[in-house]
């Protein structure tokens, strides 16, 4: 960025969530996995000519990975993520029993696998809503969210980490800033700083170091000391 008075700023972006990405629990590893399921599913319902609707997908984790056998005898068993493979034949799955079950114009159903024994085990319920007419295909997979408040660990590691960028950005702009990112529209990223959080002081080598709810839009900037 290049200010009125030819002053150039440079701009590091980072993301935060609840927990660290190289966590094998880690949120986000399983939303991109059922982000993927769903936009796969959609684009082969697409395929089977099956009738636009709001299509709600809820998830059963258990099924977001797969077990891995261990090598080692008697070695207890991982788990590891769907191959893309897995992905594809998962969504064609979903796809088609949705296309099975499509209600008519003006209703709603609600898929359990208690009462259809076919439906693919990776979704516990799907709702398809056909009630008001839609000229696209709607697909989603809402979840509840547990929102962390107390966010002075997670913003002051995610500024640590980002810091060693700053030298390299120095070389090139007579300022760096530094703008934090929570994707609060996701489960891992619902982060909602409390007043204690905003107010706290931060390590920060960055000129300004600012804080962004995505889901609410709103931007803070942070209090900081070298």
């Amino acid at each position: 960025m290049v200010t009125a008075t030819g002053r150039k700023i440079g701009i590091e972006i980072t993301q935060v969530f609840k927990t660290d990405g190289t966590d094998k629990t880690a949120e986000q590893a399983d939303e991109a996995t059922k982000e993927a399921i769903t936009v796969a599913a959609r684009m082969y319902a697409e395929c089977l000519t099956v009738p636009p609707a709001h299509v709600s997908l809820f998830f059963n984790p258990q099924y977001l990975r797969r077990i891995k056998k261990s090598k080692k005898y008697m070695a207890q068993p991982g788990r590891r993520f769907l191959t893309k493979n897995e992905k594809q034949n998962i969504a064609r799955s979903i796809a088609q029993f949705v296309h099975e079950n499509m209600p008519p114009q003006g209703s709603s159903i609600r898929l359990e696998p208690h009462s259809h024994s076919d439906q693919p085990r990776e979704v516990d319920l799907i709702l398809i809503n056909r009630v008001h007419p839609v000229d696209r295909h709607r697909w989603c997979w809402p979840e509840a969210r547990a929102i962390q408040h107390d966010a002075i660990e997670r913003l002051q590691k995610v500024i640590c980490k980002k810091s060693k960028r700053h030298d390299a950005c120095r070389r090139n702009c007579e300022e760096c800033w530094l703008l934090v990112v929570a994707p609060s529209f996701q489960t891992s990223g619902t982060i909602h700083p409390d007043e204690k959080s905003l107010s706290h002081m931060y390590t920060s080598p960055f000129s300004r170091t600012y804080f962004l709810d995505f889901g609410y839009g709103c931007v803070v900037r942070l209090n900081t000391a070298a």
